[in-house]
C-alpha cells in the first residue's frame, strides 16, 4: 500500500505524547500493541452502543432490524466489561448509538468505562455539542469526538441528514470540541457515488486546514442500504481515497496503516469490535453476525472465537463489509431480511474456521 506515512508521523507522535501525559496507563497499553499484533492477538477498539435512541433519521443508518431483547446493558455491565477489556490489554472504547448526547446517563457511562485506563471516544452528529458540553466531557475523561459531516457542501449534507440547521450545528461542534482540547474527527460516509468528487476533496482540504482527522467510513449494503451494492466503492474509488490520503495526511480509512507500520487491512475482530445494546459482540458494526454475547460468556472467549474464523484472523487488504464482494455475497447476504444480529453458527461452517 503506497501511503506517505512520513507526513502523518508528526501529528500522530504529538497525540501519543499528549496521551502519555494525560493518561499514562492507557499509553502503557498502547505501546504494547506491536507485540500483541505480532502474537496474533486482538488490539480491538471496542465500539459500544448503550442505546439506539437518536435525534436524526439518516438515509444510511445501519441500526435497523435489531432484535429487541429483555436483557440490555446496564452501568454495572459496562464496569465489568471494562475490567475484562483491561485484563486483555485493550485500551480504546468508542461510545456510539443512536446519538450518545441524548443519553441521560452519559456521564455514568463514561465513568463506568474507567477513563484512567481507556482512551474514550464518542461518535455524534454534533447537534447537542456546544462549548460548555465539550469542556464538561473532556473534564470527565472523554478524549475524542467523531462528528458526522458527510459533505462540506450544506445542500449535499442535508440530503442524508435532512434536519434544519443540523449542518451549522455540526460544524460549530467541531470547533467547540477542538477548543475544549478534545481530539476531533470528521466522520464521513463515502459511497461509489461520491468517492471521486470535488466535494470529497473539499472536505479533505477543510479537515487538513483545521487539523481535524477525516475518518472515512465506506458505504455498506446494510441497514437502509441493505442489498444495494451499487453504493459500494470499487477499486478505482479505493485508489482515489489512497491518493487523497497522500495529499491530505489527516485523511484516514480503517484499512490504512497507522504510525508508519504495515498494519493496515480489514480491522474486523483484529482491531475493531462492536458491542450492541443487547450484549452481542459483532466483528464490526456493519457485520451483523454475533460471535458471542457478554451476558453468556467472557469477552476473552468471544474474541478467541472471532480470531478462529479465518476471514477475521487472516489479513485482507480491503474492508470485508464494504469492498469484499465475495464475503458480502457468501456471508453477509445470510442476514439480509432477518432480525439482527444472527448467530455465527447460522453463517459459518467448519471450513470457515482455522484448524491447528
Amino acid at each position: 500500500m503506497n501511503l506517505n506515512q512520513e507526513n502523518r508521523k508528526p501529528v500522530e507522535n504529538s497525540r501519543r505524547e499528549k496521551l502519555k501525559k494525560e493518561k499514562p496507563l492507557v499509553y502503557e497499553k498502547i505501546i504494547k500493541y506491536i507485540d500483541k499484533e505480532a502474537k496474533g492477538e486482538s488490539t480491538a477498539m471496542i465500539d459500544l452502543c448503550f442505546d439506539y435512541v437518536c435525534n436524526m433519521k439518516c438515509t444510511h443508518c445501519s441500526n435497523l432490524s435489531l432484535t429487541k431483547k429483555d436483557r440490555v446493558l446496564t452501568i454495572d455491565d459496562l464496569k465489568d466489561f471494562s475490567r475484562q477489556a483491561d485484563e486483555m490489554g485493550l485500551a480504546q472504547f468508542t461510545i456510539s448509538g443512536g446519538e450518545p448526547l441524548v443519553f441521560t446517563n452519559l456521564d455514568e457511562i463514561i465513568k463506568a468505562l474507567n477513563p484512567e485506563k481507556f482512551h474514550i471516544g464518542m461518535s455524534t452528529n454534533g447537534l447537542l455539542l456546544d462549548e460548555a458540553k465539550a469542556k464538561h466531557l473532556k473534564s470527565i475523561g472523554l478524549d475524542k469526538v467523531k462528528i458526522s459531516l458527510d459533505s462540506i457542501d450544506e445542500a449535499v449534507y442535508m440530503e442524508t441528514r435532512g434536519q434544519a440547521k443540523s449542518y451549522q450545528k455540526a460544524v460549530q461542534a467541531l470547533f467547540a470540541a477542538k477548543d475544549a482540547g478534545l481530539q476531533v474527527c470528521v466522520q464521513t460516509v463515502i459511497s461509489h457515488q461520491n468517492a471521486r468528487t470535488e466535494a470529497t476533496e473539499k472536505l479533505a482540504k477543510f479537515c487538513q486546514e483545521n487539523e481535524f482527522n477525516m475518518d472515512i467510513m465506506v458505504a455498506k449494503a446494510v441497514g437502509r442500504w441493505e442489498g444495494k451494492e451499487e453504493v459500494l466503492i470499487d477499486e478505482e474509488d479505493a485508489e482515489y481515497l489512497l491518493q487523497l490520503r497522500n495529499k491530505y495526511p489527516l485523511v484516514n480509512r480503517d484499512v490504512f496503516p497507522t504510525y508508519g507500520r504495515n498494519n493496515g487491512g480489514c480491522v474486523a475482530v483484529k482491531k475493531n469490535l462492536h458491542l450492541t445494546k443487547y450484549g452481542d459482540i459483532l466483528p464490526c458494526g456493519f457485520i451483523h453476525i454475533s460471535i458471542g454475547n457478554i451476558f453468556e460468556e467472557p469477552l476473552k472467549d468471544i474474541i478467541q472465537r472471532g480470531l478462529s474464523i479465518k476471514h477475521f484472523k487472516e489479513y485482507n487488504p480491503v474492508c470485508l463489509s464494504g469492498e469484499d464482494r465475495n464475503f458480502i455475497h457468501k456471508y453477509m447476504s445470510k442476514f439480509y431480511g432477518k432480525l439482527l444480529p444472527i448467530h455465527w453458527s447460522e453463517v459459518f461452517t467448519e471450513e470457515d474456521f482455522i484448524t491447528k
